[in-house]
């Protein structure tokens, strides 16, 4: 029996196996709970709640990676907090700077007292 259990116990196939599953799990779990969160916010009259960073898709990443999976750590790339950054990065670049010039202008002429200085 205790060769049994020295067996299956005291492998490193089953050490590296068990790595590789708690880190996977672990993203899973975060990357599904970002999707769940980001539902929940689009429903109307909820209160808004907070995501994880894009941590789930990374863990998922490195352990598709680390298990050797090649380009299927691509899949780690789909965690919606990735989207979100990637969409305020481009509408901050796309804004226009004129009207944020002219917002700047308006509240300057308004703390000099309006005589145009």
């Amino acid at each position: 029996m205790s060769e049994w259990f020295d067996r299956i116990f005291n492998s490193e196939e089953l050490d590296t196996f068990a790595g590789f599953a708690l880190l996977f799990g672990a993203g899973l779990f975060l990357y599904i709970m970002n999707w769940v969160i980001l539902f929940n916010n689009m429903k109307p009259r909820n209160k808004w709640s907070s995501m994880v960073p894009p941590l789930g898709g990374l863990l998922i990443a490195v352990g598709i990676l680390l298990a050797g999976g090649g380009w299927w750590a691509l899949v780690g790339l789909t965690d919606p907090c990735i989207f979100l950054i990637v969409y305020s990065l481009i509408k901050e670049l796309g804004k226009d700077r004129t009207e944020t010039d002219e917002i700047k202008d308006k509240e300057e002429t308004e703390e000099n007292g309006g005589n145009g200085e």
